[in-house]
């Protein structure tokens, strides 16, 4: 067989941020499988289908992969066998197939449930990486994320004030991903504590909002596609 397997990144959200390796890649592939989130209350969307329509790809090229929004990752589990399933028949059939992700493939992404199962049964893949959208904040930011020996923590769930002031007191940077545990205290949190702000919704999107008013964030609707950024005000 002479078929093969792409993991490819797709940046975090403005096309024009996708590596010129990727864009190759998905213009040469015969398939390219997109994650589509399936809600009961808002039905099917995905992050990375405009991503795609954008770049000009082939509408003949793209098939969704659905994908219940959970933190429960057993249908995830069963969404992503079945799409190894239709992978394999495509290998089987010489195809160049591609899977691609928001941000970059190996950082946080749900390529991993496939991975596992590519690897088992001993298919060629390649993963391309990408921009994730935490670096995009800083440049929306203005500001570095880190400079000389700063630490950087990376949090996809924190769940409480005292932990997030610990993380704060021990890490010069704290990148906060997934923010829903959050979004009820972060305001009340930030404006107490005092740390730089950098707070980013839809980021490379046409819903881009970007703030550093921690005031702005009461009463404000915290989406799932957020990052915030506390940086330890250097004494």
């Amino acid at each position: 067989m002479s078929g093969k397997v792409y993991g490819v990144s797709l940046g975090p959200g403005d096309p024009d941020l996708i590596t010129i390796k990727a864009l190759k890649t998905l213009q040469h592939s015969d398939k390219i499988y997109y994650p589509a989130s399936v809600s009961e209350k808002n039905g099917n969307s995905s992050f990375s289908l405009p991503i795609l329509k954008e770049l000009g790809l082939n509408d003949l090229q793209l098939h969704p992969i659905p994908l219940k929004m959970s933190y429960d990752r057993s249908e995830a589990e069963g969404a992503y066998y079945a799409l190894y399933e239709k992978i394999q028949a495509d290998i089987e059939q010489d195809l160049h197939v591609s899977v691609v992700s928001e941000g970059d493939i190996s950082f946080f992404s749900t390529f991993a449930y496939l991975l596992k199962h590519l690897k088992a049964n001993a298919i060629s893949y390649e993963m391309i990486p990408g921009v994730p959208a935490f670096i995009l904040a800083g440049a929306k930011s203005k500001l570095p994320i880190c400079t000389l020996s700063d630490k950087v923590l990376v949090d996809p769930s924190v769940d409480s004030e005292e932990g997030l002031l610990k993380q704060l007191e021990e890490n010069d940077t704290i990148v906060l991903m997934k923010v829903s545990k959050v979004k009820t205290w972060i305001a009340d949190f930030i404006l107490k504590h005092k740390p730089e702000l950098f707070y980013g919704e839809y980021l490379g999107t046409d819903k881009e909002f970007i703030t550093d008013d921690a005031e702005v964030l009461r009463d404000r609707r915290i989406p799932y596609f957020t990052i915030i950024i506390l940086k330890k005000r250097k004494k």
